[in-house]
C-alpha cells in the first residue's frame, strides 16, 4: 500500500461548531450545519465566491457581521491537530501521503496558518473546492487520483464519515473508518500488515 490518503476535519483536525453559533447568537437545531447544507457544500465545490457564501450565510443566520467580521467567526471553529498527525508524519517514512479533504478556501488557508505541524503533507493536498466536487461523490476521488497519477488499488482512505469510506471502496480504493485516534492508528497499521502480506 503505497499511498495513505487522510480527511482533514475531526481526523487531523478537531472542530467545533459551537464557536461559529455562539458568535451569531444562533440556537441550532441540531450539532450540525444542517441550515446551511447547500451553500456550505457548493462553497466547498468551488461553486460559490467568498461573497455568494458570505451573503447566503447572512441570509440563513439574519447576522449583522460584515464580510471581513464572518470570515474571522468562520474560521475561529479548528481547535487543534489530532493524534493521527504525528502518526502520518511516521507513515511518511516508507509511504506517500495526501490529504483529501471537503474543505472551502477560507478553511483551508485558516488551517495551514494556524496549524504548521501539517505542513509535512506539503502540496500532496486534495482539496474540494479546488477539485470542483465534494465526498462522497465518486468525481472527487477521481480527479484526486488523477492529480497525483494514483492507481485506487494503491491506496488506503482515512475518513470519520461511512459514506465517504463506501464511495472510496466502490471506486476501488481500501477504507478505514476514523473512530478515535487510538482505534484507527491499530486498525491502519492491521491494514498495512495484512496489505503487506498479500
Amino acid at each position: 500500500m503505497k499511498n495513505i490518503i487522510f480527511d482533514l476535519g475531526k481526523v487531523l483536525v478537531d472542530y467545533n461548531f459551537d464557536v461559529f453559533y455562539k458568535a451569531l447568537e444562533y440556537k441550532p437545531e441540531t450539532e450540525t450545519l444542517m441550515e446551511s447544507t447547500i451553500p456550505v457544500l457548493e462553497f466547498e465545490s468551488g461553486r460559490l465566491t467568498r461573497n455568494e457564501f458570505y451573503f447566503q450565510l447572512k441570509d440563513i443566520y439574519k447576522f449583522d457581521y460584515n464580510i471581513e467580521e464572518f470570515e474571522k467567526i468562520w474560521c475561529s471553529v479548528f481547535t487543534e491537530v489530532t493524534e493521527l498527525v504525528d502518526f502520518a508524519k511516521e507513515l511518511k517514512e516508507n509511504h506517500n501521503i495526501y490529504i483529501l479533504s471537503n474543505t472551502d478556501e477560507l478553511h483551508f488557508n485558516s488551517i495551514w496558518q494556524q496549524f504548521p505541524e501539517l505542513h509535512f503533507f506539503e502540496d500532496n493536498l486534495m482539496l474540494s473546492y479546488e477539485l470542483d466536487s465534494v465526498k462522497p461523490q465518486k468525481k472527487i476521488y477521481e480527479r484526486a487520483l488523477k492529480m497525483f497519477d494514483l492507481k485506487p488499488e494503491d491506496c488506503l482512505f482515512i475518513d470519520d464519515k461511512q459514506e465517504n469510506i463506501v464511495s472510496a471502496e466502490e471506486m476501488g480504493i481500501s477504507g478505514v473508518l476514523f473512530t478515535n485516534a487510538a482505534e484507527t492508528k491499530e486498525n491502519i497499521k492491521k491494514h498495512l500488515v495484512r496489505n503487506k502480506g498479500e
